[in-house]
């Protein structure tokens, strides 16, 4: 009998225990919102307790709701964010959100397991600023399962999507995120239903489609076009994809684009006309692919260009040719490739160049003071990692010091000959071909590392500084004494002028009386008084 007793009293904690667990509790926080509401925070439920008060804000801890719908969340909800991340959710149903008011911004649904999202279900919010669907198990959506969707942001990535035909129909959104998903392909008519719009208090040049880290291997021209003129889209992420060709007008309704990544791809050929229409193109990042070569006039039709960043391919030679048109150009990047040599020629196209980046391409000899002469906005300068002899290398040094330009030098090679870090030689090689910034590491590491490898250089330097310093400081003195004499001289040139307008003055009866005639009276009188 007693032993009856007891596992009823267990039966009665453990249900008293979960019962405790698997509730909503009311923070206590003031809701200033709405007068009167709640502010709940919910553990172990799997579905949300009705509510007399209205509710302001939600959050969920290890819960467990794996359907949201009418059933699942019974209250009224007054809020501006829905937050049930990590909650185990799988399917959100036509009427889940239908006792929400439009005071709901945003709705967080990060590190669920949703796969089913049925249709309009957040088209009766007007001011939506975020819908999170990020890390779930998204592989397919039903057409226009956004229509009527108004948001600033929507996010989809990290799913397993791998076509997006028809589910954008009827969006309106300012950043769509479908980065990290299975993406293979996008039809052309694939976005002709999206508007990408300015959004509730976003600045106009925020609106982003980001594809990035998916399987698109190619993109047919005007893939990315739009059916709506009302269109801003600025930001384009395509990186890490699988994309191999960039055909002819493959951007070329993208007039308002300013900013364009095919970073990490395996891009080896680029047709002459692939950046058509990007006339508004600021900034365009290339780098991390296989191009060996620059088509002639490529960069033609994006003139507004500001920002090119190369590195990272396979090029070995630079034509006079190869930049024109960049004349807006102000950051180059084109390190980590092969190009052995670089002349003041290949660079003359870009007038406002103020940053350039060669590091590591090989280099051994580089005609700096040239470069210099025509490029007066340059002051940053990267070129470690490449092939220097050390007497060059102090001479460029020299030459960057007078300018006063940034030397900049992320490398850190101290355990060989070097000039702050940057590695070099100390006498040239016989041959630098087919050689590797390794290999050249290993043969001048087997000289001794001296501390005064420099000190000639550095002794005519300071002699230069020296007799600088002493032209300066004549320079000074003279200038000193040519102010001294300038001063000297208006001084007395005003006084003879102002002597003269006076004696004119009194000579012609104009002034008889005034101070300055009774002064000049008095001094005649003692002159006259004089023995």
């Amino acid at each position: 009998m007693w032993f009856k007793v007891w596992l009823q009293l267990c039966a009665c904690a453990y249900l008293i225990v979960v019962g405790s667990c698997q509730s909503c509790n009311d923070t206590g926080r003031p809701s200033y919102m709405v007068y009167g509401s709640v502010n709940w925070k919910c553990e172990n439920i799997k579905t949300f307790p009705t509510s007399k008060a209205n509710v302001n804000s939600i959050t969920c801890l290890n819960c467990n709701i794996p359907v949201l719908d009418e059933n699942s969340i019974p209250i009224n909800f007054k809020g501006a964010i829905f937050n049930i991340s990590s909650s185990h959710v799988k399917k959100i149903k036509e009427n889940a959100f239908k006792l929400f008011t439009n005071n709901t911004h945003k709705f967080i649904f990060d590190n669920n397991e949703i796969d089913y999202i049925a249709k309009k279900v957040f088209s009766k919010f007007s001011q939506l600023d975020e819908v999170n669907l990020r890390s779930n198990k998204i592989s397919k959506l039903e057409p226009k399962v956004f229509e009527g969707t108004n948001v600033t942001i929507l996010d989809l990535s990290q799913n397993h999507l791998t076509n997006i035909a028809s589910i954008l129909n009827g969006l309106r959104v300012s950043t769509l995120n479908l980065s990290s998903n299975g993406i293979k392909e996008i039809e052309s008519s694939t976005l002709d239903g999206a508007v990408f719009w300015v959004g509730r208090q976003w600045s106009t040049n925020r609106q982003m489609l980001d594809l990035s880290n998916n399987f698109l291997s190619k993109i047919s021209p005007n893939t990315f076009q739009f059916s709506s003129d009302s269109n801003t889209l600025r930001i384009l992420h395509l990186q890490k994809n699988m994309l191999s060709v960039i055909e002819n007008d493959t951007f070329s309704k993208l007039n308002l684009l300013w900013h364009l990544s095919l970073e990490g791809n395996y891009i080896s050929q680029m047709h002459k006309g692939c950046f058509n229409g990007l006339s508004s193109l600021r900034i365009l990042n290339l780098a991390n692919n296989l191009l060996t070569e620059i088509p002639f006039g490529i960069f033609g039709n994006i003139r507004s260009l500001e920002q090119l960043d190369l590195s990272r391919n396979s090029l070995t030679t630079l034509l006079p040719s190869t930049f024109s048109g960049l004349s807006s150009l102000t950051k180059l990047n084109i390190s980590h490739n092969n190009f052995q040599i670089i002349e003041d020629s290949h660079l003359l196209p870009l007038g406002k160049l103020t940053s350039l980046d060669i590091s590591d391409t090989k280099l051994h000899d580089f005609n700096l003071q040239k470069i210099m002469e025509h490029h007066f906005g340059l002051h940053t300068l990267v070129i470690n990692d490449n092939f220097w002899i050390c007497s060059k290398l102090v001479q460029m040094y020299k030459l960057i010091n007078r300018k006063r330009m940034t030397f900049s030098y992320p490398s850190r090679h101290f355990d060989v000959p070097n000039l702050h870090g940057v590695a070099c030689s100390r006498q040239e090689l016989d041959s630098y071909d087919n050689l590797s910034f390794e290999n050249f590491l290993s043969i001048i590491s087997q000289d001794p590392i001296i501390e005064d490898i420099f000190d000639y250089q550095l002794r005519q330097n300071e002699s230069d500084v020296n007799v600088n310093n002493s032209v300066a400081q004549d320079v000074s003195r003279i200038s000193v004494m040519l102010i001294i004499v300038t001063v000297i001289s208006v001084i007395l040139f005003i006084f003879c002028i102002v002597k003269q307008v006076l004696a004119y003055l009194r000579y012609g009866n104009i002034v008889k009386s005034d101070k300055f005639s009774f002064l000049y009276a008095q001094n005649q009188d003692k002159v006259e008084l004089l023995p």
